[in-house]
């Protein structure tokens, strides 16, 4: 009995175990997964789209002046001096003019009371510019959602960069390894100097240390770029793609500005600013409203309102018009249109500058891309001399036909080449980017 507990303990213990190597399997990252996990995850991103809730929700706020505004209310009034009106004294057979007192100590009105806006052109404009304004923070977010996929791309790109560097280094390593061998074989025999072989242990721990640091860094970027894209920062990720070279170059063809968020949200604050400037102007046309009331009011000089009888409460209703026209305001509207007017110049301003910067970002982002492309080919044809270079070499210093620190000047050239490629090939993936963005297709995969 106690062996069966036994092997039941231990087949839970493999159960577990089984399903928690199975549960840690690492997420398989592209850049496009990348790009939309942070869309959906990235704090200023939901921010920004809470932002927006928040402006519809005050677009339904302003909204709600088209209902009819009903409320129920209930007054008492106690009143220890009634009010007077003077009459002349002859009604009474009396000289002058005699104080006569109205109404009840207790006054008591309970009952209904609704207005309805029936033309105000300001606030119809204020309608419209709340839509605005819902655009307007829509814009925002698709410009937090740009910024988010920029950062995102350029991050992944940097990761894919370094670890192909790590392989690059380790395969380096692999060699000076052997390398190491060989030279410890040669020592013993008296081939080479301990020197020698000194040197290329010291090459070999340089070598350890780098690409130790470049793991630590690569560690460091792919926690950046789970912070990036909101993942659990304890997750395992594996990027899956590489940092491919096309040899066809991409369209350089002028872009259209109108597909900049950033100009569309220009535009968009200046239409927020010229419906505010017409508000302001349209203040001065009159307010036209109607109002209904309807209550039971009960005077008494006692407060007997609940004893017996019907005629402690009478009814009252009345339906009406109430028009408002502004005539003078002290040149208060006057001077926020000149604010209006002020905003929009500027406004007009950052945009002639904003499609001046497009210009020129455009422009620099089609050199670097092109730069970039050419410095790739290069490159490439560099880590194809070096590697023959280091071929030819390696067959002649196993002939002995030249020194071993011959042999590592060429294997460095041969690391450096290969270094080079990648760092290359970084620059032209940011190039990329940078000519999408300048084109406002940053989000396009």
């Amino acid at each position: 009995m106690k062996t069966m507990k036994q092997k039941l303990k231990t087949a839970c213990i493999l159960f577990l175990s089984a399903l928690s190597v199975a549960t840690a399997q690492p997420r398989r990252l592209s850049l496009q997964e990348a790009v939309q996990v942070g869309l959906e995850r990235n704090m200023e991103i939901q921010n920004a789209g809470l932002e927006r809730q928040k402006s519809e929700s005050w677009q339904k706020e302003q909204q709600s002046r088209l209902y009819p505004q009903v409320e129920a209310y209930s007054n008492f009034n106690y009143y220890f001096a009634l009010p007077k009106l003077v009459v002349p004294g002859e009604i009474f057979g009396q000289e002058g003019d005699i104080p006569v007192e109205f109404g009840t100590k207790l006054d008591w009105g309970s009952g209904f009371r609704a207005t309805q806006l029936l033309y105000n052109r300001s606030y119809y404009t204020s309608l419209k510019l709340a839509r605005q304004k819902t655009d307007l923070e829509g814009l925002t977010m698709r410009q937090k959602q740009e910024e988010t996929a920029y950062s995102i791309s350029q991050v992944y790109y940097l990761c894919l960069a370094t670890w192909q560097q790590t392989n690059h280094l380790s395969v380096t390593l692999e060699s000076m390894e052997q390398l190491l061998k060989i030279t410890g074989l040669q020592q013993q025999n008296g081939v080479i100097r301990k020197v020698d072989h000194e040197q290329v242990l010291v090459d070999q721990n340089n070598l350890r240390t780098e690409v130790e640091q470049l793991s630590r860094l690569y560690d460091q970027q792919i926690r950046l770029l789970k912070y990036l894209t909101g993942m659990d920062p304890d997750s395992e990720v594996v990027l899956t793609d590489s940092l491919a070279f096309s040899n066809e170059q991409a369209d350089l063809y002028l872009p259209d500005w109108g597909n900049r968020t950033e100009l569309k949200h220009l535009e968009k604050q200046m239409e927020v600013v010229g419906l505010s400037k017409s508000m302001n102007k349209q203040a001065y046309q009159p307010t036209l409203s109607g109002f209904a009331q309807y209550y039971y009011q009960g005077q008494r000089n006692q407060f007997d309102f609940f004893k017996g009888g019907s005629d402690k409460f009478f009814k009252v209703g009345f339906v009406g018009l109430s028009l408002s026209i502004p005539v003078f305001s002290g040149f208060e509207k006057q001077a926020k249109i000149k604010q209006n007017d002020i905003t929009l110049m500027q406004l007009q301003n950052t945009r002639n500058n904003t499609l001046q910067f497009f210009r020129k970002e455009f422009a620099d982002a089609k050199q670097q891309y092109e730069d970039s492309w050419q410095a790739v080919i290069r490159q490439r044809q560099n880590i194809g001399i070096a590697e023959e270079n280091y071929r030819v070499n390696l067959q002649a210093y196993q002939e002995q036909t030249i020194s071993l620190v011959e042999l590592l000047r060429v294997q460095n050239s041969l690391t450096e080449a290969h270094l080079s490629y990648d760092n290359a090939l970084l620059q032209w993936k940011n190039a990329e980017l940078g000519l999408k963005k300048s084109r406002g297709e940053i989000l396009n995969f």
